[in-house]
């Protein structure tokens, strides 16, 4: 596997991780498991929703902007190739 592929395939798995662990926060403030500091459940469950959102949002984007011109020729494939890397570089 090459450097590029380990990328991708570390970043998706980042990315699917923080969807299913905020899915897991924002059910778990829906049916009571996390009570909510100010006694306001409904607020903090929109809040939990829209980290859900989120990480889904993350995951499409880095799959449309940049796995989707990962090795095309042209500038589009180069700069596919430094944004990979750019989000990858905290985590090596």
């Amino acid at each position: 596997m090459n450097d590029t592929q380990a990328m991708v395939d570390f970043l998706r798995d980042k990315y699917r991780r923080s969807i299913q662990t905020s899915e897991s926060i924002h059910s778990a403030m829906i049916t009571g498991r996390i009570p909510a500091l100010d006694g306001d459940r409904r607020k903090h469950a929109g809040f939990t929703l829209q980290s859900v959102h989120e990480a889904q949002s993350m995951l499409e984007l880095f799959e449309t902007t940049i796995v989707a011109h990962l090795g095309t020729a042209g500038p589009m494939g180069a700069i596919a190739e430094q944004q990979l890397r750019i989000l990858a570089r905290p985590f090596l």
